[in-house]
């Protein structure tokens, strides 16, 4: 009987880099699953606490007959959180009428750029000569108020809850807060109401959540 050849021949050079080619196919199919079951979540929550601002924002605009002012300087740095919850009028200060906030007449000039509240009163209660000032936001949580100096807690604006990766540039310098920016004085998108937007920063890429279109804008 002739002796069984026991000589196993090896892989070749393309057999090598089409095993190579498939694993690198399969590794970049499950970091992208991975990354879009991280992403996804974050862009829902974006889009319903932007379905929230956006119904305060209407209810506003039924109670007063006007959109909530805004800061022409800084769509960022805007004065939302304050106009949505209503202020009385306290001496020199503004104060809301939950009592979580409040901001002297020459912090708002600073920060807001205005001479004053559109949705405020010296009373609380509706008198013969003014109306009372009313709330419009509900069932904020702590992540969606953020602090424009931590020096001041009292002074806030409406943040995302979904914040800012450490190391990006956020418009409340030190933090990673994630403000909403409003327009309504001069809306690109939405001419004669206002435009409501945020920016996600999630997997290296800026997704624009916003009130002008349904689905999120991949924004360089």
């Amino acid at each position: 009987m002739r002796p069984q050849n026991r000589f196993r021949r090896g892989f070749t050079l393309i057999e090598m880099l089409l095993v190579i080619a498939i694993i690198g196919v399969l590794t970049a199919l499950i970091v992208s699953a991975a990354t879009s079951a991280h992403i996804g979540p974050k862009i829902a929550v974006a889009q319903t606490e932007l379905a929230q601002m956006e119904s305060a924002i209407e209810d506003y605009k039924l109670g007063l007959g006007f959109y909530p002012p805004d800061n022409s300087a800084d769509p960022a740095i805007n004065p939302l959180w304050f106009e949505l919850l209503g202020t009385t009028i306290n001496g020199n200060n503004y104060v809301t009428l939950d009592r979580s906030g409040q901001i002297s007449l020459t912090d708002l000039t600073h920060d807001f750029g205005r001479q004053g509240f559109a949705n405020s009163a010296t009373r609380a209660r509706a008198t013969d000569d003014a109306g009372a000032p009313m709330s419009f936001l509900k069932n904020l949580t702590s992540k969606q108020v953020g602090p424009l100096d931590p020096a001041n807690p009292l002074i806030n604006v409406l943040v995302c809850s979904v914040q800012l990766p450490t190391g990006s540039s956020s418009p409340i310098s030190g933090t990673t807060l994630n403000p909403w920016c409003y327009v309504s004085s001069h809306p690109t998108h939405n001419t004669g109401s206002y435009d409501l937007w945020v920016d996600l920063v999630l997997g290296g890429k800026t997704y624009r959540i916003s009130n002008w279109s349904t689905q999120p804008e991949d924004n360089p």
